[in-house]
């Protein structure tokens, strides 16, 4: 994920080298944020509803899968640029953004958060998955807003990050990060009982899934991450049809804006359909009412998908 930003760096500095670090406020805006990400944007927009004077601004404004292959825009350069504080999913999700965010004022949301391996799930049927091969690997699983309850989390930390940089408006922060997380435990409760106990196993098309099947009682058998421009190799093939198999699986689950290359292969395969499901790294939409909509239709499709 990491990124050589020099000659991207070295435009932006020759277009805001008259701005400087921070901007002087000449309207009423009193504190303006930045999201790095879709869900902590739609997270930041939840902890702030309500409140005068504080604008939240999202960096990565376009459709994408995941950040593995991002490029930085010169727009996203200006977002992080006018911004007094930016909130950043952390766990290593922005990693390629370490030289671009030195030095400012930022919130990592994934404070106190137990991070899953990037990995941990390969090995949970017990079977050798060595074959599904990845191009990247993180030391943890960076993709922890795909669970509710780690959202709830999330939208906490922001609120403290906030509070810290706008003690004025400190409480309603925290009550609005309260109110958010109240209505994540309802609506993981409402999942939960919507799925009533059933088993459901996992095959996807992204390594972001794992928190998402933790959350909500699912089984990830295998997660094959395919790079845009590149297929999965022969062995790799190989090894997913055996496991679509052997656990007669009625689909596979693809990422919405990934690729879905590979997943075709195996489905014609092995007589099944693929099922596009969402990372939620990007959308229309604005709030905890967005970021709700998109778990909801990752489980309603999985349910499809078994029927």
């Amino acid at each position: 994920m990491k990124k050589t930003l020099l000659s991207l760096l070295i435009c932006a500095a020759l277009v805001l080298s008259g701005c400087g670090a921070r901007q002087d406020h000449t309207d009423s805006t009193a504190l303006r944020v930045a999201a790095t990400t879709y869900p902590v944007y739609l997270l930041t927009q939840a902890v702030t509803e309500g409140l005068d004077g504080v604008e939240v601004k999202l960096v990565i404004d376009q459709q994408v899968s995941c950040l593995h292959n991002y490029t930085l825009t010169m727009q996203d350069m200006e977002a992080v640029e006018k911004a007094d504080v930016l909130v950043e999913n952390g766990a290593g999700l922005e990693d390629f953004l370490d030289d671009v965010l030195d030095g400012r004022d930022v919130i990592d949301a994934s404070t106190g958060i137990t991070l899953l391996n990037g990995n941990e799930h390969d090995d949970a049927d017990g079977h050798d998955h060595a074959a599904l091969e990845r191009d990247h690997d993180h030391e943890a699983d960076p993709h922890i807003w795909m669970d509710p309850r780690n959202a709830a989390v999330m939208a906490q930390n922001i609120a403290e990050g906030l509070a810290e940089a706008d003690p004025e408006r400190a409480d309603a922060y925290r009550a609005n990060a309260q109110a958010t997380a109240d209505e994540l435990a309802t609506f993981h409760q409402e999942m939960m009982d919507m799925l009533g106990g059933s088993h459901y196993d996992l095959i996807t098309f992204h390594d972001g899934f794992a928190y998402f099947a933790d959350s909500f009682g699912m089984h990830l058998l295998a997660a094959v991450e395919e790079e845009e421009g590149s297929e999965a190799s022969a062995k790799t093939i190989k090894a997913i049809v055996a496991l679509v198999k052997e656990n007669d699986i009625p689909a596979v689950f693809t990422e919405v804006n990934g690729s879905d290359a590979t997943a075709q292969v195996i489905c014609r395969e092995c007589g099944i359909q693929t099922y596009p499901l969402s990372m939620c790294m990007s959308g229309d939409g604005g709030g905890l009412a967005a970021y709700e909509a998109v778990i909801r239709s990752n489980i309603e499709t999985i349910m499809e998908a078994y029927q």
